[in-house]
């Protein structure tokens, strides 16, 4: 029964914060991040960001990125003149904060957050303080640890917090190794429509063809005319065993707000079997939505979303939206 409640219910990401510099989120399974923008007035300095899992023993991971001219690789974090050390995750290519649980309390109540950079000579990049005590007490309450021992900002004597909720599953039916069936371009261009209108500078019509289970193959097919400097737009077709095709189904809209529509970005992931999207809010890609579909036999669902609603340099994107996906 359970089972078949998540199965029902549509996708809801969370909602993004604004405070000050700095921007904070969480998904529906109550994992948070809050990231350090760059100032308004300037094109370069640092961004930081801080990610917590819900879990009531859940340490924080903090990492840092330099957002000046040739990149070079800061050596500390320091927060009120006491240097944490960075240290290169290369699972995740990310500069990490050692003692990060430490180094999160004291962000909390920080007046002077920089950078410590050794190479080239010694010298200190600016990290905004300004909105990080409120960002993390926005991640505390929605963690429902407001008061509790493992608080990063108002901490107390309680040790009871919430268990998460459980993610919704999406159930994948399993790969087929058929060719996938395709559609001939006359017949594309004819379901297109009006996205292959001529234009000046038509773009070569090449779709993707990608075998989603035994009964059905997927066509993604990028629109000719239309597209941005920065977004491409494209079409996702279903085809069955026959050869009819049928536009495909999703259980929420992309990245652009547009409900079984086009589709901006769109790439197939071979690896994790997803149908990706990325909506860029500008050229940089310091802001936008960036998306996963899992196919579960009849249409496209959500599995992951994450996105940056201030395009002020952190490419950090904040995850609002997971589902757990199994194969059937």
């Amino acid at each position: 029964m359970l089972l078949a409640l998540l199965l029902l219910v549509a996708p809801q990401p969370g909602e993004l914060r604004n405070f000050h510099d700095w921007t904070a989120g969480c998904d529906n399974g109550r994992a948070c991040q809050v990231v350090a923008l760059l100032p308004e007035d300037g094109p370069e300095g640092a961004t930081l960001a801080v990610r917590r899992g819900p879990e009531a023993d859940a340490v924080p991971v903090i990492w840092a990125t330099l957002r000046v001219e040739g990149s070079p690789s800061p050596a500390a974090l320091v927060i009120d003149g006491r240097a944490f050390p960075l240290r290169l995750d290369a699972a995740n290519e990310e500069l990490r904060v050692a003692d990060a649980g430490e180094a999160a309390r004291r962000l909390g109540q920080a007046t002077r957050v920089e950078l410590l950079v050794e190479e080239g000579g010694r010298r200190v990049v600016p990290v905004s303080a300004k909105g990080s005590a409120a960002a993390l007490l926005y991640m505390d309450e929605r963690q429902g640890r407001l008061g509790t021992t493992g608080a990063l900002v108002r901490r107390g004597p309680a040790t009871r917090v919430p268990s998460p909720p459980p993610l919704p599953v999406i159930a994948t039916p399993s790969a087929s190794p058929a060719r996938p069936r395709a559609l001939p371009a006359a017949q594309l261009r004819r379901l297109l429509g009006k996205e292959t209108t001529t234009c000046e500078y038509a773009q070569p019509f090449d779709p993707e063809n990608v075998r989603l289970d035994a009964r059905t193959s997927l066509v993604l097919a990028g629109h000719p005319c239309g597209n941005g400097a920065y977004n491409n737009f494209s079409t996702a077709f279903l085809i069955d065993q026959r050869g009819r095709a049928r536009r495909a189904a999703f259980d929420a809209p992309g990245g652009m707000g547009d409900v079984g529509g086009a589709l901006v970005n769109a790439g197939w992931d071979a690896s994790q079997r997803r149908l990706t999207t990325y909506a860029k809010g500008r050229g940089l890609g310091d802001c936008g939505v960036a998306q996963a579909f899992a196919w579960d036999g009849t249409r496209f669902r959500l599995a992951e979303q994450s996105e940056m609603s201030e395009c002020r340099g952190s490419t950090d994107y904040v995850t609002t939206w997971r589902a757990r996906v199994v194969a059937r």
